[in-house]
């Protein structure tokens, strides 16, 4: 697959030869991940940016800069390498704009930080409960403009102030937070500019996220199985809520518990141990499952009792990323480790196929019963060399987290935590979609 992706970017860059000057002073960065997929779509973005304009892939840094998916670890090679830059330009691969009226404005603003402004309206988890609710930082899908002047401060102070890497969660916020504290540069929210959606006096707009319609025939909802970590207490009231919302009768899933309250019910799977955090072995245990006695599946999915899920679209996203049963990867919503690794954080959702869940039991073991699961697997793929690729629609926190503009660009996958909310509502409002292929309706009784 590497070669193939090799070829890919060898050919993407053949077609972007021209005979015009190329200008150093505008650069364009595309945010990026080195998969066939998440490519086709940077190819398609490449055809509506001109030849002699500068074009990055935030995933062309992955082998020589670390943390290169957080985007400001690239300024310093970005700077090097274009000495005469003036703008920079950070966006995804939907991202359109009009390149004449936007060079315009970059030369006649005396702003140096601008894009779309998105606002918390609480403190949430994934904002470190910050309770700055009028600082805007940026939505990358309409696109960010920053000035050299920032991008050089930025770099001279990042580097002299030798702070550490703390939890990377949420990289548009923390991108624009350590802008704020080391340049002093708010984000100038031109949101009539910088759009969301096309209009006609925008620079930039959004064309839209990931269709995620590769319409594959081989893959179907009878190929997943899902693991559901879970513990005595919750059978009753989190198992009960998700089973009223995604968790379907047709959908071939176990629920890995403590102990076993029903014992009619067949669906759980007692793994007679039980940790407050962490939950390394029951995550393993699931793993070691899935590897040992459901080889008739393709993939696995490992959730929590309190993650609401689109089945549907988790389907599709399977479609469109496991392109082979021979190569491990994890899908996943990444967060990162100081500069250490990346990890898929649990809570919203993991997706392994088969060689993968392999790869991972067969080399991989647990310090202790209740290491982080989540970090563990993260030091573990790195440790394999299996590849993490980030689903952004996968969210570990509740909808009320993000703001509402944010979300109403995408097709979200799932959401965590059930507490104070309708999760019925919430799952038919952000989630639901008809199942559009049927499932076989039996299932086995398991026992470890």
């Amino acid at each position: 697959m590497r070669s193939i992706l090799i070829l890919f970017v060898f050919t993407l860059s053949l077609s972007i030869s021209s005979t015009e000057p190329v200008t150093n002073e505008f650069v364009v960065l595309l945010i990026t991940q080195p998969h066939t997929y998440i490519l086709s779509q940077v190819h398609n973005a490449s055809q509506f940016i001109p030849p002699h304009i500068p074009l990055l892939y935030t995933h062309s840094y992955a082998s020589s800069v670390s943390n290169w998916y957080a985007i400001y670890p690239l300024f310093s090679s970005i700077l090097q390498q274009y000495y005469q830059l003036k703008w920079l330009f950070i966006c995804e691969p939907q991202t359109r704009f009009n390149l004449s009226q936007l060079l315009a404005f970059a030369k006649q603003t005396n702003d140096s930080y601008i894009g779309y402004g998105l606002y918390d309206s609480e403190p949430s988890i994934i904002h470190h409960y910050s309770f700055s609710f009028d600082t805007p930082y940026p939505d990358f899908s309409s696109g960010v403009l920053l000035s050299r002047s920032v991008l050089s401060l930025f770099q001279e102070r990042f580097t002299s102030s030798a702070r550490p890497i703390d939890f990377i969660i949420d990289i548009k916020y923390e991108f624009n937070q350590l802008i704020n504290q080391l340049t002093n540069t708010t984000l100038v929210d031109r949101r009539d500019l910088f759009c969301i959606e096309h209009k006609t006096n925008c620079l930039t707009w959004y064309d839209g996220q990931y269709d995620y319609s590769c319409q594959r025939n081989d893959i179907h909802l009878d190929n997943i199985y899902i693991g559901i970590k879970t513990f005595a207490d919750f059978h009753q009231t989190r198992v009960a809520l998700l089973r009223k919302t995604w968790l379907d009768n047709q959908l071939h899933y176990n629920l890995f518990t403590n102990e076993l309250d029903n014992e009619t019910d067949d669906r759980f799977i007692a793994t007679n141990e039980n940790t407050e955090r962490g939950h390394c072995h029951k995550t393993f245990t699931v793993l070691n499952y899935f590897y040992k006695n459901k080889g008739k599946f393709k993939y696995l999915i490992i959730a929590d009792d309190d993650t609401l899920l689109s089945i549907q679209r988790v389907l599709h996203v399977i479609q469109c990323f496991m392109l082979s049963d021979d190569l491990p990867i994890v899908l996943g919503e990444r967060y990162g480790y100081g500069a250490y690794y990346a990890y898929p954080t649990g809570g919203s959702g993991i997706i392994f196929n088969r060689q993968a869940v392999q790869q991972i039991v067969s080399n991989c073991q647990c310090p202790s019963p209740d290491t982080p699961d989540d970090m563990f697997l993260g030091l573990c793929l790195r440790e394999i060399d299996v590849p993490l690729t980030h689903i952004p629609e996968l969210h570990q926190a509740q909808p009320k987290a993000y703001p509402k503009d944010w979300l109403a660009h995408q097709n979200p996958i799932s959401f965590h935590k059930l507490e104070n909310i309708n999760v019925e509502e919430i799952y038919q409002s952000y989630l639901h979609e008809n199942v559009s292929e049927p499932t076989s309706s039996y299932h086995i009784k398991n026992e470890l």
